[in-house]
């Protein structure tokens, strides 16, 4: 996806009050299914990973992690000064998976209740599967997570800009960015009975729109412009 406008002003970014762990640990229902929607993907593809865990495997660990990470009060620990928290998440990630294989007298795998849903199959692709015998755990997280970060953020402007009375935007942005090929303003416009000005104007704004939606993701998880800028740069720049 191309166009997108990362320079991003300090003094003017915005953050939440609260990033995920102090949310989690708030017992924020919508916070906590929101997280792990976010993250169960990018984890069990960690899992599955590291020390090659079969898919049942993989399942199981998934759900104790997230058992580990939040009635362990681990998210509690989490401080913004320390870094981002994805980088955080996978420092604890690793901890837990040297435990689970040191720990013999674990609980058997499975026998807990589960705390997301998982439907791994359509993450089970053959280039994931290439993917794991040649990058790191750490790799093929932060690829998931991006592409999450992505799509996600697509699917949110499919919503936004039909809502806020900007269709035709939403189908010049399509039209230009996610349809194939390497189409002309020309080409937009005559497809659409539009000017090429004003296919420069419907691309804008579906553009800022769509980073001002992605800022607001990834501001969940930094505690400073800085970061936020660095999250933005390395998802833009693979």
């Amino acid at each position: 996806m191309g166009g997108l406008e990362t320079t991003l002003g300090g003094a003017r970014e915005q953050f939440p009050e609260t990033v995920w762990s102090s949310a989690v640990a708030q017992a924020d229902p919508a916070a906590l299914d929101r997280f792990l929607a976010d993250y169960w993907r990018p984890i069990y593809k960690f899992i599955r990973t590291a020390g090659k865990a079969s898919i049942e495997d993989a399942k199981d660990l998934t759900q104790e992690f997230f058992r580990y990470l939040i009635e362990g009060g681990l998210l509690a620990r989490y401080r913004q000064e320390k870094g981002r928290f994805r980088s955080f998440l996978k420092g604890v990630l690793r901890n837990f998976l040297s435990q689970a294989r040191r720990d013999a007298h674990a609980q058997k795998r499975g026998g807990g209740q589960a705390v997301v849903s998982l439907d791994v199959e359509g993450l089970e692709t053959e280039r994931f599967l290439a993917d794991r015998e040649r990058l790191s755990p750490e790799e093929i997280f932060d690829r998931q997570w991006a592409s999450d970060v992505l799509n996600e953020s697509l699917a949110e402007l499919r919503r936004a800009l039909p809502a806020e009375g900007r269709l035709e935007c939403l189908k010049v942005y399509e039209a230009y960015e996610l349809g194939g090929g390497q189409p002309t303003y020309g080409e937009i416009a005559r497809t659409f009975g539009l000017t090429e000005h004003q296919v420069k104007g419907h691309l804008d704004q579906a553009r800022a729109r769509l980073e001002e939606i992605v800022r607001g993701r990834l501001a969940r998880g930094v505690s400073s412009p800085g970061e936020l800028a660095d999250e933005m740069n390395e998802l833009f720049s693979g």
